[in-house]
């Protein structure tokens, strides 16, 4: 009997012993675990649409994030706007050190075919705030891809920017269609002292407009899809090229810059156009919100006012819901604290702040109650538009094509030959055709 408790008691020593050398064991895990937690992290993320003014907005949060995680370095790299996202694919290509990446709806398809960007539905499904999405941003989470490679930082939906105290100079109304558009910037065009009436887009994105332009002509009910908007309904692949109205569309776009233009608007990408506008030198711009604080901070009040967009022929206005958002890149070494990150920068709070200081439609439900600047002034706009989805529709290019990238970095070029008369406007519709009925033949229907 004496015998086996000794033994018990030997058992239970040695049992202690080790459990004690497990919680040793353990605790010193927990330690290297914890110290490995606090080693120095450096966050990478590029910019695609950059501004000196954006990247501030950006850093602002990113010091915020820093100062709540010590151990983290937010590194933003900001390349040139022009050629921003030949750079960041070169990057990724070459599998530079990247974590973040700035995803545009041109370049998503890309990115995700190219498999360098990583999902973030893991992430995004334990989220606490993705309920407060809007359901434009819910939409947009898997738009493109069959997973969630990226989360909306906001939208781009478009309106007229005029000059108001042109307008009132010359006793003109407001242009609620693009024949009124044409007739007032023929009226204020006087080359002679550098004014004009139209703010022209020949150079990089100048596509975008023309393609509003035909989609306004053609109307919505024709178009196949909202996210392909280059093919008819109710058919097998046919453009939108094949039609009349394309041509139409095509040839007012050409008669706007040749007769209420300035000549080398021709070469005018996003910066140009702007500076055009609120230089004085035109009275008329159609882009995206982010030219409010612009216009605020560079123009007088009483000097300029937006208005809805104008209609074409078909009495519609249809325009992209255009967005872009960040992604994680599928080689990161720190993919939680890089996902954290994302969705740090995509919260109700910060999200807020970043869209009404760059001048975006948030994402979260909330903002409004947050922020009144969205229902106010000149966001009001949005909401007038918004209320009458019959006339102003979305509509898009068709991004989910993996011809998309090379089709948008290279198809201002085939337009500019146009203005310059190097080419017709049937041998272009034809070389549009040819192109995306080749595309989708070989990638087939992705709507």
């Amino acid at each position: 009997m004496e015998k086996g408790k000794d033994m018990r008691k030997k058992v239970s020593k040695i049992g202690a012993i080790v459990l004690t050398a497990s919680m040793l064991a353990a605790g010193s895990a927990n330690v290297m675990a914890s110290e490995a937690s606090k080693e120095p992290v450096t966050i990478r993320m590029i910019e695609s649409l950059t501004s000196p003014e954006r990247t501030e907005i950006l850093r602002t949060i990113a010091d915020k994030f820093e100062e709540e995680h010590e151990n983290v370095t937010i590194e933003i790299i900001s390349p040139p706007l022009e050629g921003a996202d030949q750079k960041i694919a070169q990057m990724l290509i070459a599998e530079q050190p990247l974590d973040i990446v700035e995803v545009r709806q041109q370049t998503a398809a890309q990115f995700i075919n190219n498999k360098w960007l990583a999902p973030l539905d893991e992430y995004v499904d334990a989220w606490d705030e993705k309920d407060t999405l809007t359901s434009t941003a819910q939409t947009a989470l898997s738009e493109i891809g069959d997973q969630v490679y990226l989360i909306p930082y906001g939208f781009y939906q478009r309106l007229l920017f005029y000059r108001a105290d042109w307008f009132e100079e010359a006793g003109l109304e407001a242009p609620k269609t693009y024949e009124d558009i044409y007739e007032a910037a023929v009226k204020l065009t006087d080359a002679s002292s550098n004014r004009y009436g139209w703010s022209f887009r020949g150079g990089s994105g100048g596509v975008n407009m023309v393609d509003m332009l035909y989609w306004a002509w053609l109307g919505n009910d024709k178009l196949a899809d909202s996210t392909a908007a280059y093919f008819l309904k109710d058919t097998d692949g046919e453009t939108i090229f094949t039609t009349p109205e394309a041509k139409e569309a095509l040839e007012f776009n050409k008669k706007l810059y040749q007769e209420g233009s300035p000549r080398d608007s021709i070469a005018w990408g996003f910066s140009e156009m702007v500076q055009g506008f609120i230089g004085g030198t035109t009275a008329m711009i159609i882009q995206d919100p982010e030219v409010i604080p612009t216009c605020q901070q560079n123009m007088e009040e009483g000097q300029w006012a937006v208005q809805v967009l104008p209609t074409g022929p078909s009495g519609q206005a249809v325009f992209p819901n255009g967005y872009a958002g960040w992604g994680m890149t599928s080689y990161t070494e720190n993919p939680d604290i890089v996902a954290e990150f994302i969705l740090y920068l995509s919260n109700e709070e910060n999200n807020t702040y970043f869209a009404k200081e760059y001048s975006t439609i948030p994402i979260h439900t909330t903002a409004t109650e947050i922020e009144p600047y969205f229902v106010e002034g000149p966001f009001s706009v949005f909401m007038e538009m918004g209320e009458h989805p019959d006339v102003y529709c979305f509509g898009a290019s068709p991004q989910g094509y993996e011809a998309y990238g090379e089709y948008f970095a290279t198809i201002d070029q085939e337009y500019q030959k146009y203005y310059n008369d190097q080419i017709t406007a049937d041998e272009l519709l034809e070389y549009l055709d040819s192109y995306w009925s080749e595309a989708y033949e070989k990638e087939g229907q992705k709507w």
